[in-house]
């Protein structure tokens, strides 16, 4: 009887293996495209006023999108001429007339407004990628005393590119000592609509902002994720703790800890010193050296090449640091709130972090007081998430 209940315990453990496995697997398959780097398809807005009736600003687009959406290559070699990008500016621009407007609201009314567009555009490069940069003027027949808030709609793109967002800077002054406030603002596919407010942002909106992006962020980022849980798997192994065999069933909490505050304490420092412009490297090598962090993290899971953890984990963190400044790159810092900007983001990236490590540890734990499932469960993932890396590091060359 008792061997029965030995091997139907067994047969359990293998489901809920398997259904682990697949479960991540069909995860990555379906992130993989998403998220093979951190940038989205993202475009970017700033509106601000320019007298009483009139505002100016830009929006910049990724060329690609525009191709996707407009297909402005005629001859279809792939490669985009700046002759061929200004040739098609009145098919970009009457494309963007039907899907980018400019409203005043009232008490009672919604009044529309005139968008100029500058026959003058540029190209712009934002963290590896090309943007074409379209200065705009937009004149509305209300002043700014008269009209409670200005109403934008933007629903660009959409129907080619689900995760197609755009970040909106609205910066206000108040016209009298001439100081100013930006508000930030993501219009996506579920809410194409930006109500910008005739008052200054203050520190706490700008803190919120920032601190919602940075859990985003990390959470929409799956090679961040998986990082995270390739580097605390190896708590699940009973036989795991420092390097060293253990006979205990604990988790070891205090060698866990030490891990996340070296990955946090050094992604932190590559995170500012980015944000600030002090230190700069090619947006492809960072992802790239994400990429191999993965890899070689879930790797030495099974080999234990290096037992202690603590340093190659600092080092790795260094890169991740500098992919959440890619990702703060193209929110944009506060002018106002600069400082507070990049720590409410990188506050925002911990958050998110730490909700991580506590929707896994039960997993951990469950994992460590059961050899059967352990011994299964812990090195298959580690081979899933070590060829979802060199998968990353192939496609980012």
């Amino acid at each position: 009887m008792s061997n029965i209940k030995i091997l139907s315990l067994q047969n359990l453990f293998k489901l809920c293996s398997f259904v682990a496995v697949f479960l991540l697997s069909a995860i990555m398959l379906l992130n993989a495209p998403a998220s093979s780097a951190h940038q989205f398809s993202t475009a970017h807005a700033k509106l601000e006023p320019s007298g009483q009736k009139q505002y100016k600003g830009y929006l910049a687009l990724s060329l690609q999108d525009i191709q996707q959406a407009q297909s402005i290559d005629p001859n279809n070699d792939g490669k985009l001429l700046w002759q061929e990008v200004k040739q098609s500016l009145p098919v970009i621009q009457l494309y963007l007339n039907e899907r980018f407007t400019i409203s005043q609201k009232t008490s009672d009314s919604v009044i529309s407004c005139q968008l100029n567009w500058s026959n003058s555009p540029r190209l712009s490069e934002l963290y590896g990628e090309t943007l074409l940069h379209i200065p705009l003027t937009v004149s509305c027949p209300l002043s700014s005393i008269s009209a409670e808030e200005l109403v934008v709609q933007y629903n660009a793109f959409f129907e080619h590119l689900n995760d197609h967002k755009l970040l909106l800077s609205w910066n206000f002054n108040d016209g009298e000592n001439k100081e100013s406030g930006e508000s930030y603002f993501i219009i996506d596919d579920s809410n194409q609509t930006a109500t910008l407010a005739f008052v200054k942002t203050s520190l706490l909106d700008t803190i919120n902002f920032y601190l919602y992006q940075g859990v985003i962020h990390i959470w929409f980022g799956l090679d961040h994720v998986l990082f995270v849980l390739a580097l605390i798997l190896p708590f699940a192994w009973l036989r795991f703790r420092q390097g060293r065999f253990s006979g205990t069933k604990k988790l070891a909490i205090k060698d866990l800890l030490v891990l996340i505050t070296s990955f946090t304490l050094a992604h932190s420092i590559t995170l500012t010193l980015t944000a600030l412009k002090i230190l700069s490297i090619p947006s492809q090598w960072a992802e790239i050296g994400i990429a191999i962090s993965v890899a070689f993290t879930a790797i030495n899971i099974i080999t234990h090449w290096v037992k202690r953890l603590g340093v190659i984990t600092f080092l790795f963190g260094l890169l991740h640091g500098m992919g959440f400044a890619g990702a703060l790159s193209e929110l944009g810092l506060s002018e106002t709130y600069r400082i507070s900007s990049i720590v409410a983001f990188n506050l925002g990236v911990e958050i998110g972090q730490v909700a991580i490590i506590f929707l896994l540890y039960p997993l951990l734990t469950r994992l460590r007081k059961t050899q059967v499932l352990q011994y299964r469960l812990v090195p298959t993932l580690a081979v899933l998430i070590a060829l979802m890396g060199g998968y990353w590091i192939l496609e980012r060359l």
